[in-house]
């Protein structure tokens, strides 16, 4: 993580260095998954934008744990004994997609003009993804329930797809919406800022 955070700060000071040339940026993402229900985005991008494309590093989490609350109850059953009309099937579980991608954007508007406020980018990224998950199955024999927990964490590589509309609001800062997204595609507001 030290790693990481060395190579943005370096980055980005490189940019502010030749802001002369290139346009630094910071831009955070939010939104809600379209076919994965409980599921949310949260983007953090830095980046570059040289006329009608940007070049950029950007992190981001899918989870469906930001809607959720988790609580682990125990339960001890007396003469009522075990109640079957309770669904214990996925009481605990959650998932949660990590990536480090390097991202292209293209200006769709800005290739043929550059005095708009709008903008509308297309683009995708290429990176590393770790996949963490864990759930819970439940055996039942007559007046009781027994639980077992499986974790799962993985690597992998995988690329993503964009699409996004921004208004420039003041030469520094821009907002926005977007669709598409790393593992889920989803649809959510974007905030942009010039450095």
């Amino acid at each position: 993580m030290k790693k990481v955070l060395l190579f943005l700060f370096f980055f980005n000071g490189f940019m502010i260095v030749n802001a002369q040339f290139y346009n630094p940026y910071i831009q955070v993402e939010a939104g809600i998954a379209v076919d994965q229900k409980n599921t949310g985005l949260f983007c953090a991008e830095f980046g570059t934008s040289y006329k009608w494309l940007d070049l950029g590093l950007s992190v981001d989490i899918e989870s469906n744990s930001f809607f959720k609350e988790y609580n682990g109850e125990v339960n001890i059953f007396k003469d009522g004994g075990y109640d079957p009309q309770r669904n214990h099937s996925g009481e605990f579980g959650y998932f949660s997609n990590t990536s480090l991608q390097f991202i292209a954007k293209v200006d769709i508007i800005r290739l043929f003009t550059d005095k708009s406020r709008h903008s509308f980018k297309i683009g995708g990224g290429l990176g590393i993804i770790r996949y963490q998950d864990m759930s819970s199955t439940n055996i039942s024999n007559g007046s009781s329930v027994e639980y077992s927990l499986t974790t799962n964490s993985r690597f992998g590589l995988l690329g993503s797809f964009k699409a996004s509309y921004e208004y420039k609001i003041n030469p520094k800062i821009s907002v926005g919406a977007y669709f598409g997204g790393t593992y889920y595609p989803s649809l959510g507001l974007l905030l942009r800022r010039n450095i």
